[in-house]
């Protein structure tokens, strides 16, 4: 029974019950709190520990002083006259906002808060509309009156909130709303690009650690950052004050999530040596980090996930979790979700449940919620016990789980482009340029990287157009097929904000195209914001996809403000060439833009690599069973 706790149910501890204990012995959660031993150097970047996420719920805890100052921070908020927050920020500053997002929890008719982690300006453009719907008028300059903008970065180099707040900005200036500098409001690193752009505009500054320290990773900054304080704290303030305006904040609202959250996290300096080893061989997430590690061993690295109604959307904030944190040296696991048709996948992932959902393998029981504090403790101890999973692998399997190497070789190779003179380089060579409609897949990055021979003469054998863009990806997709191992999941990746017509369509494409042909599973990924949530595994953990990229040349102007996509872009052309970098297979997508004929196109393109793959895997299945019979008979002919 899971009672008032999670609980992983279905989980069989003969399997690893050796390792688990051996995990106990080796005191794998005092390292993790003494900063030490071998959890201490998985969990450093240049040298330095990043483990304060570790003992972060119990730190805050024994500060009161620090839970009324961010209170006090949310009161001054609302007390101005800010009805709207738009968040802006990247991967780890943002998962967990959205999160609340999904979870209904930063929506109120006080408060609404918008996550931003877009490049695109249609992104901003859906914002701005959301808050004129939320206002029910528009005029000028009333909406931006009660608009702030929160850039939150917990990189020195992070610069997509700086873009951000530089539109968000001239946009006010540019409706002559006095005091500028109390709509904006920055959480980072002290002498980081967007600490030196506050510091420019006079606007207010806080660390996003409540001690000021700089020691947990992004993806790791919730719960016990102002990553996850701060919106936890404007919610629970926006309801607080409607109901008694004359209520000071003292930090007991927070107090009350977070001690939630350690009650159910568990891990504390108060226990014994001996009650830690005994957490250590009970704790879920322990058990889980030891099982999916015992199967990545077995060459079985993927785990879908089965979420009950009530945490969907749940799902992403764990991927960015897992495969940031792990994606390194051709090792780790990868994250799965969505529509897809586990049971008769040729991989073979572990099903995981999380709440009441059915039909897996194991499942991670949660508590039941009733009130909003409840709700955001719980999800504050979810947060917290994920990591000891992601700790648990990468102690298992010697992987260094603090920072993201690959991902800072995308952001300079985004940042040339960008800088560069001219429109961001996207021409590939005209042999390397198959087209379909106004679709045109570059394959330029196979061709440097030699597969193009090989590619041609399957094309060729197979009575395949070379200049047919559709018949080239079947046969990219059947040639990385054919050797065992080499394509265990296809990612359709789209650069720029994503609507639901083209979403249904990659949906629809994940179905026949990856789980019905390949029998494997496919990511649906959205750029430039899974760029710093999953681009480190697939450029650096297990070499087993192929990364199909959508790319269109013009996007949607702003229609506030001014803002050029041409980030964007270098974002896209950035990661392509970080892929190529690393042999991964990587092929991009390009049209002039997206409109309702190209996602019908996209459609079509989809329908019609799906009917050619089934050609190509059957005519390439055949000639493999030919050479390997003529192998046979070679060996034992006299």
């Amino acid at each position: 029974m899971s009672g008032d706790n999670f609980f992983l149910a279905g989980f069989d501890s003969g399997q690893v019950e050796p390792i688990i204990q051996k995990l106990a012995e080796e005191d794998i959660l005092g390292q993790l709190l003494r900063r030490e031993g071998r959890m201490a150097d998985l969990g450093s970047e240049a040298g330095e520990p990043k483990l304060d996420w570790v003992d972060g719920l119990e730190k805050a805890l024994s500060r009161p002083e620090w839970l009324a100052q961010c209170e006090m921070e949310g009161f001054e908020i609302l007390k101005q006259g800010m009805r709207h927050v738009i968040w802006a920020g990247m991967g780890g500053s943002v998962q967990a906002v959205y999160v609340l997002k999904r979870f209904g929890l930063l929506d109120s008719p006080f408060l609404h808060i918008y996550p931003c982690d877009s490049t695109d300006p249609a992104s901003l453009n859906r914002i701005l509309r959301r808050i004129e719907r939320e206002e029910q008028t528009w005029s000028p300059s009333s909406p931006q009156e009660r608009t702030m903008m929160i850039g939150v970065s917990m990189g020195m180099t992070s610069e997509e909130p700086i873009t951000h707040l530089e539109w968000f900005d001239g946009l006010l200036s540019q409706l002559r709303i006095e005091g500028r500098e109390h709509h904006i409001q920055v959480m980072t690193l002290p002498g980081s690009y967007l600490d030196l752009f506050a510091e420019a505009r006079n606007c207010r500054r806080v660390p996003i650690q409540l001690d000021g320290e700089n020691r947990t990773p992004g993806r790791m900054s919730a719960p016990a950052t102002r990553v996850f304080i701060r919106p936890a704290a404007l919610r629970l303030l926006a309801e607080t004050m409607n109901q008694d305006p004359d209520r000071r904040p003292d930090g007991s609202l927070l107090r009350a999530v977070l001690q939630r959250a350690q009650d159910l996290y568990g891990l504390s300096w108060t226990m014994s040596e001996e009650a830690r080893r005994a957490f250590t061989g009970s704790n879920p997430f322990v058990q889980l980090g030891a099982v999916v590690a015992e199967r990545a061993r077995a060459g079985k690295n993927q785990v879908a996930l089965a979420v009950s109604a009530e945490w969907s959307g749940f799902e992403p904030w764990l991927e960015q979790l897992v495969e940031e944190s792990l994606g390194k040296e051709g090792k780790g696991f990868c994250i799965f979700y969505g529509d897809q048709d586990w049971k008769r996948l040729s991989t073979e992932p572990l099903v995981l449940g999380l709440g009441t959902a059915k039909g897996t393998d194991i499942q991670l029981q949660l508590p039941k919620t009733v009130t909003l504090t409840d709700r955001l403790g719980v999800l504050g101890g979810l947060f917290a016990g994920f990591k000891l999973t992601v700790a648990t692998f990468g102690y298992l399997h010697d992987i260094v789980f603090a920072g993201q190497p690959a991902v800072e070789g995308y952001k300079a190779y985004a940042r040339k482009y960008r800088d560069a003179p001219g429109d961001v380089p996207f021409t590939a060579l005209q042999r390397d340029s198959p087209a379909w409609e106004s679709l045109c897949l570059d394959i330029s990055s196979l061709a440097r990287g030699g597969v193009t021979p090989e590619l041609d003469r399957q094309i060729a054998l197979r009575g395949g157009d070379p200049h047919n863009a559709a018949d080239v990806l079947a046969a990219v997709l059947a040639l990385r097929a054919r050797k065992p191992g080499a394509l265990r999941y296809v990612d359709f990746t789209f650069n720029g904000e994503m609507p639901e017509t083209l979403a249904s369509v990659f949906e629809q494409a994940r179905r026949t195209l990856a789980n019905e042909r390949l029998a494997i599973p496919a990511k649906i990924r959205t750029g430039p914001s899974d760029y710093h949530s999953t681009e480190q595994s697939e450029v650096d953990g297990p070499d087993e996809l192929v990364s199909i990229r959508f790319v269109a040349y013009q996007h949607e102007a702003p229609v506030a403000g001014r803002y050029s996509d041409k980030f964007l872009l270098a974002q896209a052309r950035g990661t392509q060439q970080a892929m190529e970098d690393s042999g991964r297979w990587v092929v991009m997508v390009t049209f002039p833009e997206l409109n309702p004929e190209t996602v019908n196109q996209l459609g079509r393109f989809f329908d019609a690599v799906s009917n050619k793959l089934d050609l190509f895997l059957q005519s390439m299945n055949e000639t493999t069973d030919e050479h390997r019979a003529a192998h046979r008979n070679q060996k034992i002919s006299p």
